[in-house]
């Protein structure tokens, strides 16, 4: 048996339980180990530095504001981190910082001149001396034989800076990283993988995909040689498909010593990756392909309603329109009282079937989370979106007359996004306001591999990465910008158009519990039902 921790470090959002270190536990106990977890995120000294960082950046740049910074200031504080953590005792450190902040590439001599770094070096020096407590506690709690941290673009610089810290403490420890990675960094180029491990030697394993069987068999073998594990290298998606984890060794997933009241929702999937292949997405790429758990999701609601007395359900899928309605039958056949949060395609499944969105409603959906991204054809068909404006318009009428929130995200400069395409999305956006109950904001980040349709993007356009060569060096995996499109200031001039339309219209993009409160009251004055809240999503199953 061995003993290990998995950890989701700062920052991700807790909207929902995690669910990738909660399914990793289930499974891994099932085999006669012991796993502990850990999120940083609902330690609210710790994630209230997110909010902080924020607003630092809106004090010192106020047309920050206009950015839907929140959402689209992610990947700059994490890269900020970085060169706080590897990079703050260069003589360029300060000039370095105002790269990665200057997002709009304004004058750099009078960007300069406005930035204050040490404010934001303060920050993170309270940050990262309250994380480094925490985990000396957790560490001090228990003898690890594996240490391993969730990897997304946001935790990148956390992860890091723990799993240094670990094997520093730990004597003998294996530390070990899954997920997305910094910018798709494991589906991306083979060369940033190997760059990022080697720079990074403080990490014996980096887990590519899926991730049950490969962390057994680290657990298993104290012995195997570090390095990248990825079952399915060089395998076809029909050969990499064979060594799936099969539905029905999957338990229900086991949040163990996470602070459950500290989370909106519980979180359960009914499937892994996605049918679709948008060019944009690096799902299909990450899960090498698509499978849904047909007839398992329901019943490990009801174990996870029992065991941690909630009824608010967040389906962890990347789309759930193949399987939302088995679930939701199931919900209304038992008479229970579980509301699910999704994400939906606006499409014909919806747009076509109100009396399906209607059953949908009954069995407890509140909320659809709709990719919508564009509302020109021509960028639609870009992205391979495979549906239409007007299929979009109609799902919208469809679930917002069942009183079912509409929560739409676009993305703004998408590669060839004309003048006139982005008016489309702001006409369209403009004629459907009653229909929308919130409008979130992406700008288009891209890499020139590992989004599905990396590799069209590349021929077509080219790109080049975006920062100096000392930041490159320190990051070991670049962001990149697309050549042969609209500059930067012009990207960020249609996202502040974006913001500010929003909020002449009043269409909101809550982030806080307040902004949640006024949202649903513009929904309610709409004449729509509201049958979700953020406060009794929290609430205990029969309170």
């Amino acid at each position: 048996m061995a003993r290990l921790l998995l950890i989701v470090p700062h920052f991700w959002d807790p909207v929902c339980v995690p669910l990738g270190i909660s399914s990793l536990k289930a499974f891994a106990d099932a085999q006669g180990h012991e796993v502990e977890l850990l999120d940083f995120n609902t330690i609210p000294e710790i994630f209230g530095v997110q909010r902080a960082y924020f607003s630092e950046c809106k004090a010192q740049f106020p047309y920050f504001k206009d950015w839907n910074i929140e959402r689209n200031g992610t990947e700059m504080l994490a890269i900020h981190q970085m060169l706080y953590l590897f990079a703050r005792n260069r003589s360029n450190y300060p000039e370095m910082v105002g790269q990665v902040l200057n997002l709009n590439g304004r004058n750099m001599g009078e960007f300069m001149a406005e930035l204050k770094v040490s404010r934001f070096d303060a920050l993170f020096a309270s940050l990262y001396s309250k994380v480094s407590s925490i985990l000396a506690r957790v560490l001090n709690g228990g003898q690890f034989d594996v240490v391993g941290c969730s990897l997304f673009n946001s935790t990148w610089p956390a992860t890091l800076f723990l799993l240094k810290r670990v094997k520093s403490h730990v004597k003998g420890v294996r530390t070990v990283v899954g997920g997305p990675g910094p910018l798709m960094g494991i589906t991306s180029r083979a060369e940033e993988v190997i760059r990022f491990i080697e720079r990074n030697d403080f990490i014996d394993y980096f887990v590519v995909g899926e991730g049950e069987y490969s962390l057994l068999r680290i657990l298993e073998d104290p012995m195997l040689p570090p390095g990248v594990i990825d079952p399915g290298h060089n395998l076809t998606i029909v050969e990499s498909r064979k060594n799936f984890v099969k539905p029905e060794e999957l338990p229900a997933p086991d949040y163990g010593q996470l602070d459950i009241s500290r989370y909106l929702q519980l979180s359960v999937a009914s499937s892994r990756g996605c049918p679709f292949d948008c060019s944009f997405c690096a799902e299909t790429v990450f899960w090498k392909g698509y499978r849904a758990f047909k007839g398992r999701t329901f019943d490990q609601m009801e174990i996870l309603a029992q065991r941690y007395n909630r009824a608010s359900f967040y389906l962890c899928d990347s789309l759930s329109n193949t399987t939302i309605g088995p679930i939701a039958s199931e919900i209304t056949k038992n008479s229970r009282p579980y509301t699910l949060d999704c994400y939906l395609r606006a499409d014909k499944t919806v747009a076509e079937r109100p009396h399906d969105v209607r059953a949908w409603r009954q069995g407890g959906l509140v909320r659809a989370r709709l990719g919508m991204e564009s509302a020109s054809q021509r960028i639609l068909d870009a992205m391979v979106k495979k549906t239409t404006p007007e299929l979009m318009e109609r799902s919208l009428d469809v679930l917002s007359a069942e009183g079912i929130i509409t929560s739409t995200l676009w993305i703004v400069a998408y590669p060839g996004e004309t003048e006139g395409e982005f008016n489309d999305t702001l006409n369209f956006i403009r004629a459907n306001r009653a229909r929308i109950y919130q409008a979130d904001a992406w700008l288009f980040q891209y890499h020139p591999a590992g989004l599905a349709h990396s590799g069209e993007i590349e021929i077509e356009r080219g790109s080049h990465r975006r920062y100096s060569d000392d930041i490159n060096q320190i990051l070991a995996v670049s962001p990149y910008v697309v050549d042969r499109d609209i500059s930067m200031g012009a990207r960020f001039e249609r996202l502040e158009r974006f913001v500010r339309t929003m909020r002449e219209l009043e269409i909101p993009n809550p982030y806080s519990v307040y902004e949640w409160m006024a949202a649903e009251g513009r929904w309610t004055s709409l004449g729509r039902s509201t049958h979700w809240d953020i406060e009794t999503s929290m609430m205990a199953l029969n309170a």
